[in-house]
């Protein structure tokens, strides 16, 4: 089980929040190795509207190394190239944070993850780091600074079947066409 580490806001101390049922219980011993996470892999989403096509290229993502972060990208980011999310930051991060496949999550200030990029690498030096985003996506936020740390981009199959577009796109034909909530 892979979990981040946070400070307790009243005393300072690091902590490490461990779910129930997860076998693990008071008094046990557990082993933090710091050093053995040796590929990070780095996925931004705006997460909008969650559907199957967000959770499989996170699931996806999460395949490919040892430690799976996911940047959520800010409203205000959003805003500056697409129209304003439903949900808000709060709600997009609380759900990402819950999914299985994902280890971390970080506020994204931008469409470009540079900056996250950055800090991780700073922290783990000496991990190899893969960012990942969508076929779908011709040039990839964060490419120059990803050949500069000799990372590497994957980009698996974007799922159009329910992309956020065909998903708005279906439920306006179904309310034209008369079919909508009675």
């Amino acid at each position: 089980m892979k979990k981040p580490v946070w400070a307790n806001k009243s005393n300072g101390q690091l902590c490490v929040t461990i779910p129930k049922g997860s076998g693990i219980k008071e008094g046990d011993i557990v082993n933090v190795e710091k050093e053995k996470i040796n590929t990070i892999v780095y996925s931004s989403v705006t997460g909008d509207m969650f559907h199957y096509g967000h959770l499989r290229l996170l699931q996806k993502a999460n395949e490919l190394g040892d430690f799976h972060i996911c940047g959520v990208v800010t409203d205000e980011a959003i805003r500056s190239y697409k129209e304003e999310p439903i949900a808000g930051l709060k709600e997009r991060k609380t759900i990402i944070s819950d999914l299985r496949c994902v280890d971390m999550v970080m506020v994204q200030g931008n469409l470009d993850p540079t900056e996250n990029l950055q800090k991780i690498h700073a922290q783990f030096p000496y991990a190899k780091i893969i960012l990942v985003y969508g076929s779908n996506w011709k040039k990839v936020p964060g490419a120059d600074y990803m050949k500069k740390i000799n990372g590497k981009i994957m980009q698996p199959e974007f799922y159009g079947k329910l992309s956020t577009e065909n998903i708005i796109r279906k439920i306006f034909r179904i309310y034209r066409n008369g079919a909508g909530i009675k």
